[in-house]
C-alpha cells in the first residue's frame, strides 16, 4: 500500500464513518418529536444500526493503525462539520428519505474497491440500510396529500439536498480521480450524484416538490457539476 493510496483509504474510511455517526445523532436527537410508538421504534431500530455501521468503520480504523480514530470522528460531527438538527415530523421524512438515499448511491461506488476489507464494510452497511429510504419516501408521499405542508416540505427539501449531495465529495477533484485510478471506487462524483438525483425525482413530483438551483445550492455549501440536471416537472402542482 503506497503512502497516497493510504491516505486515499483512510480518507474515505473517516467520511463512511462521519456519516454512520452523524446519522446516528441527529436520528437519536429527532426521537421526541417522534410521534407513535410505532415510528419512535423505527427510528431507534435505525439509530442503533448507524451505530453498528460506526463501530464497524471504527473496527477497521484499528485495524489500519489510524490513531484517535473515533476521537476525530466525534469531534467531526460534534464542532468541524455539524449535522443540522431536524425540527419537525416532516422534516425527519425528507431527511431519512435524502440521507439514507444519498447513502446508498454513494456507497455503491465501493462494492468493489480494490481494497477489500473496505469493500466488505461497504457490503454489510448496504444489505442493512435496505429499504431506509422507502420509509421516508413513503411518510413524504403521505403528508404531501395535505397541501399545506407543501411549503414546509419544500423548505425541508432545499436544507437536506445540499446536504446528502455533500456526502458526494466535489465533483472531478484530484482525489477523486486518483481514487478511480487505483480502483478503489468507479466512478467521479459528479457521474453518481446524477444518478442520485434523477433517481429522487419520481418521489419529488408525487409531492410538488423542486430542486433548488446550482446557486441556492453553492449558498447552502454545496458544489454541484456545472452540467447537472435539477429538472423535475415544469410547474409546481400545488400552485
Amino acid at each position: 500500500m503506497t503512502p497516497e493510496y493510504f491516505d486515499t483509504v483512510s480518507r474515505m474510511l473517516s467520511s463512511q464513518a462521519y456519516r454512520e455517526l452523524a446519522a446516528a445523532v441527529v436520528f437519536a436527537e429527532a426521537l421526541a418529536i417522534v410521534p407513535t410508538v410505532e415510528f419512535k421504534r423505527h427510528v431507534v431500530q435505525t439509530v442503533d444500526e448507524e451505530m453498528e455501521h460506526y463501530a464497524t468503520c471504527v473496527e477497521l480504523g484499528a485495524q489500519l493503525g489510524l490513531e484517535d480514530f473515533e476521537d476525530k470522528c466525534s469531534r467531526r460531527v460534534r464542532e468541524d462539520r455539524p449535522i443540522p438538527a431536524i425540527e419537525s415530523f416532516a422534516e425527519l421524512a425528507v431527511a431519512a428519505f435524502l440521507y439514507d438515499s444519498a447513502s446508498a448511491f454513494q456507497l455503491r461506488e465501493y462494492e468493489n474497491s480494490s481494497y477489500d476489507p473496505y469493500c466488505r464494510v461497504i457490503g454489510k452497511i448496504l444489505e442493512e440500510e435496505e429499504g431506509h429510504e422507502n420509509f421516508g419516501a413513503e411518510m413524504m408521499v403521505e403528508m404531501a396529500r395535505d397541501p399545506s405542508t407543501h411549503d414546509e416540505m419544500q423548505r425541508c427539501f432545499d436544507k437536506w439536498i445540499a446536504v446528502s449531495l455533500r456526502s458526494f465529495g466535489r465533483p472531478e477533484h484530484e482525489r477523486s480521480r486518483y481514487a478511480i485510478e487505483v480502483g478503489l471506487k468507479t466512478r467521479d462524483s459528479a457521474a453518481v450524484a446524477q444518478d442520485y438525483v434523477d433517481s429522487l425525482k419520481t418521489v419529488m413530483r408525487l409531492c410538488g416538490v423542486q430542486f433548488p438551483s446550482r446557486e441556492q445550492l453553492l449558498e447552502l455549501g454545496t458544489e454541484t457539476a456545472p452540467d447537472i440536471d435539477l429538472a423535475v416537472c415544469p410547474a409546481n402542482r400545488w400552485k
